[in-house]
């Protein structure tokens, strides 16, 4: 009874710590971006918020219409700065990265 215990702890911790480092291995691999577009209308705002997700590498999205800003979190092993740049000039806008403060 006692190893029953022993091995049904020592399988969750190593469930835990497993779990744990493939969150820490996805996050390493995320980056960011900030573009300047010019959104004209609040369907030009629906329809980057309804393509860019699906393009790949892409997790996050937030469109700024006041701001005009596009934010996009995506995976840098899957995607880049230019590869969103191009989907967002294939949907017919131009794409300035915003440069972030440090």
């Amino acid at each position: 009874m006692k190893k029953l215990i022993i091995f049904t702890i020592v399988l969750v911790l190593g469930l835990f710590v497993g779990s744990i480092d493939a969150q820490n291995k996805r996050a390493k691999n995320d980056a960011d971006i900030t573009f300047s577009v010019e959104i004209d209308c609040k369907s030009c705002q629906k329809k980057i918020e309804a393509k860019i997700p699906f393009e790949k590498g892409v997790k996050d999205l937030k469109v700024d219409f006041e701001k005009q800003t596009v934010w996009i979190l995506y995976n840098s092993k899957t995607t880049n700065a230019n590869n969103l740049k191009e989907a967002l000039k294939k949907l017919g806008y131009e794409a300035k990265e915003l440069k972030k403060d440090k």
